[in-house]
């Protein structure tokens, strides 16, 4: 299991900052590599899904986030299934005059041994990339 983990504060409350995060069908405007986001008539209310197609190193990955907690104003936490594997965990902690956002992303890659190793030399890199550009991308888009 692979974990990322970045934070940034975002000079805005936390409903302001759900109004975004919890809106699948944004997820294409702010976080990198998100190509599309279909969300389900129940998203984000729990055991909603959204259908995700996912680029990274050239390589789609098409997964289903289902969420699996929901506290509006405090975070959110989703089960990624398909071709990979693992969590999603949004964290908000107020601070000052806004909140202080944390993002853990937990995962598997397919492909055994190879793709454990394609991993650690391509695909970790860029997600951790993607997701710290994500939380920069989502604050620019939150504080306007």
């Amino acid at each position: 299991m692979t974990t990322i983990e970045h934070s940034i504060f975002i000079n805005a409350s936390a409903e302001e900052i759900d109004a975004v995060t919890l809106d699948a069908t944004r997820l294409p405007e702010w976080y990198p590599g998100v190509e599309s986001a279909q969300p389900d008539d129940v998203y984000p209310e729990v055991g909603g899904q959204a259908q995700i197609v996912y680029k990274v190193v050239g390589i789609k990955f098409d997964v289903t986030f289902t969420v699996r907690e929901l506290n509006r104003g405090h975070g959110a936490t989703f089960e990624i299934d398909g071709m990979i594997k693992g969590t999603n965990t949004w964290t908000y902690t107020p601070e000052g005059d806004g909140v202080r956002v944390t993002a853990v992303y937990d995962y598997e890659m397919p492909g055994g041994g190879l793709g454990q190793v394609a991993n650690k030399l391509v695909v970790q890199k860029m997600n951790d990339e993607n997701l710290k550009k994500s939380l920069e991308n989502l604050k620019a888009l939150v504080e306007g």
